[in-house]
């Protein structure tokens, strides 16, 4: 097999992967490649239950409104961090909203509509709700990385775990800082 060959295969057996993980259509080319079998990353339904991935979906939206809400009111450096915060946070969103894609075909479509930030709360407990809220979504992640049979998916959400434990410890310095 060429170097094109080999590529289009390559190429080819993604697409294969993201559409119908389940189908191996280039068995014959996968061992002339070398290729071993099963060591792909694939997707499953059964793999996460769909209210959890809902869940963590719409925890991270909300996560990403509220930080942009406070940050317009805090300004300066805080508005800053809590705006990069949101962004990273809208960057979870989308990456568990394509793996929802992957796993039901189907877009995602917010059940909460816009998802207005309810009450407008003081920064300091703001902070605190936020702390809470972000080493409790990193517990999750991680509890469901533990019970995950595909490592790739388990890599991702212990990628989100760690992520959610660094908001925290931004949020601790924040709440610090603001009140020293």
């Amino acid at each position: 097999m060429d170097y094109h060959e080999e590529m289009d295969y390559q190429l080819c057996n993604q697409v294969w992967q993201r559409v119908a993980p389940e189908l191996d259509p280039y068995p014959e080319v996968r061992s002339a490649a070398g290729e071993p079998e099963g060591e792909s990353c694939r997707l499953q339904k059964g793999m996460m239950p769909m209210e959890q991935l809902r869940m963590a979906i719409e925890g991270e939206l909300t996560a990403r409104r509220a930080y942009l809400a406070h940050a317009r009111c805090a300004g300066g450096s805080v508005g800053r961090t809590l705006m990069q915060m949101a962004e990273e946070d809208g960057r979870h969103a989308c990456r568990l909203k394509s793996l929802y894609y992957l796993l039901t075909g189907e877009c995602w479509e917010s059940e909460r509509g816009c998802g207005c930030v309810g009450e407008t709360m003081s920064l300091c407990r703001f902070l605190r709700q936020r702390y809470q809220m972000e080493t409790t979504a990193a517990d999750r992640y991680e509890s469901w990385a533990d019970g995950m049979e595909d490592e790739c998916m388990a890599s991702m959400l212990r990628q989100l775990a760690e992520d959610d434990r660094c908001h925290a410890a931004t949020v601790m310095r924040l709440l610090e800082n603001r009140l020293s």
